[in-house]
């Protein structure tokens, strides 16, 4: 009987704690291009969602912390294409500690995007 009082005890405390996102926080990132590097820097948060400064800032319109995974999508102008026309674009990631490393997929092929705890 003891144990399952204690049981239902510790599953009430986790249930109340509020354990943030492994990827919250702001990050150093690079995206790797074919022939060179972008750098950038993003700022997570759950509430707020993903914010981007840099040379590829866009607007996210889905994002998703699941554990040590995140995921995006945004339609912006894809990196690898010179026209510069918008696209659909998805990045899959897993944080790591304080890295992560992902792929951002568009259209026009697909990037290697690493990040850097700040």
């Amino acid at each position: 009987m003891h144990r399952i009082l204690l049981a239902i005890l510790l599953t009430l405390l986790l249930a109340a704690c509020d354990i943030p996102y492994v990827a919250e926080g702001s990050w150093d990132v690079v995206y790797v291009l074919p022939d060179r590097e972008i750098h950038a820097t993003w700022h997570i948060d759950e509430d707020a969602g993903l914010r981007m400064e840099g040379m590829l800032v866009m607007t996210i319109d889905e994002f998703e912390l699941a554990g040590s995974r995140m995921s995006w999508s945004a339609d912006a102008p894809s990196p690898l294409d010179s026209a510069g026309e918008t696209q659909r674009m998805n990045f899959n990631g897993t944080v790591n500690g304080n890295r992560f490393a992902g792929t951002l997929y568009t259209q026009s092929g697909n990037l290697t995007v690493n990040g850097s705890r700040r």
